[in-house]
C-alpha cells in the first residue's frame, strides 16, 4: 500500500559546517498523533537515514540524521503547537558558536516546567520558535541553554 506524502522545504545545517536546501517527504496522517506527520516526528523516529529531495538537483538523498546540527523552516511553514503549552524563552549556544534565541514550548506537568526538565525529558530533536523562522535543533550539538531575558 502506497502512503500519500507531501513535501516540506527545509535548510539543513550539518555539523561539518555545510548546509543543504531540500524537501522532506511527510505523511498526511502521522502514526503517533492526530494530524499530519511533522519533520520532528521523522527526526525523532528510529530511522538513521532520512530521504530528502535536494532542491538544486532534484535528487533523492539519504541524510544521516546524527550529523544534522539544526534545520531551518521558513516562517510560512507551520509546526503544530499545543495551545495549552507553556513558552520557555531561551538562548542556546551551539558547539560551532552560533547563538539562537527563541521559545521552547512544553506541555510537561506543572511541576516539570523548568528549562532543565524540558531539555532532559524531550526527544533528541526539538523545535525552537523564533519570530522570523522555526528551527529544529539536535540537542547533541547544543553547548548550553539558558533562560532569555
Amino acid at each position: 500500500m502506497k502512503i500519500e506524502k507531501f513535501k516540506q522545504k527545509v535548510t539543513i545545517c550539518f555539523s561539518t559546517g555545510g548546509s543543504l536546501d531540500g524537501h522532506f517527504f511527510l505523511a498526511y496522517r502521522a502514526e503517533i498523533h492526530p494530524g499530519p506527520e511533522t519533520i520532528v516526528d521523522v527526526l525523532n523516529s528510529e530511522k538513521t537515514f532520512i530521504p530528502l529531495e535536494d532542491t538544486l538537483t532534484n535528487e533523492i538523498l539519504l541524510i544521516g540524521k546524527t550529523e544534522i546540527m539544526y534545520l531551518s523552516l521558513s516562517s510560512n511553514e507551520t509546526l503544530p503547537v499545543n495551545l495549552e503549552a507553556v513558552a520557555i524563552p531561551v538562548k542556546v549556544e551551539l558547539i560551532n558558536g552560533e547563538i539562537m534565541e527563541g521559545r521552547f514550548f512544553t506541555d510537561l506537568p506543572p511541576d516539570k516546567l523548568r528549562l532543565s526538565d524540558f531539555l532532559n525529558f524531550s526527544p533528541q530533536f526539538i523545535s525552537l520558535w523564533r519570530d522570523e523562522n522555526y528551527l529544529i535543533l539536535n540537542k547533541a550539538y547544543m553547548l548550553f541553554a539558558k533562560h532569555a531575558e
